[in-house]
């Protein structure tokens, strides 16, 4: 669903390597937007929808522990967050969501 009115809601990208306490964060986040009454929408990358998830499993788990090129990894990025953009963060945006 693409953005059709300016959108009411925030977005707020969370970057970092594993393991630098990004979830924590996150919630903290969360936590605070809900106390001050917002309705917030957590969501991860890659994943957050079915077809995303399914390209993180591809990602995180190479069965056969073959090395992916450069470029499948990231049209593989690409794709699952097409997916999240059009299922998941523009309607939220639309309904004035907090999503992180």
């Amino acid at each position: 669903m693409p953005l059709k009115q300016k959108p009411s809601g925030k977005l707020i990208s969370f970057e970092g390597s594993e393991g630098s306490g990004k979830s924590t964060q996150i919630a903290r986040l969360a936590a605070h937007f809900q106390r001050a009454g917002r309705e917030v929408l957590s969501t991860r990358e890659p994943g957050g929808t079915e077809i995303g998830e399914q390209i993180r499993n591809i990602i995180v788990h190479n069965s056969k522990g073959d090395e992916m090129c450069a470029e499948t990894e990231l049209l593989l990025f690409t794709a699952a967050r097409a997916q999240l953009v059009r299922e998941v963060i523009a309607p939220a945006l639309n309904r004035g969501v907090v999503v992180l």
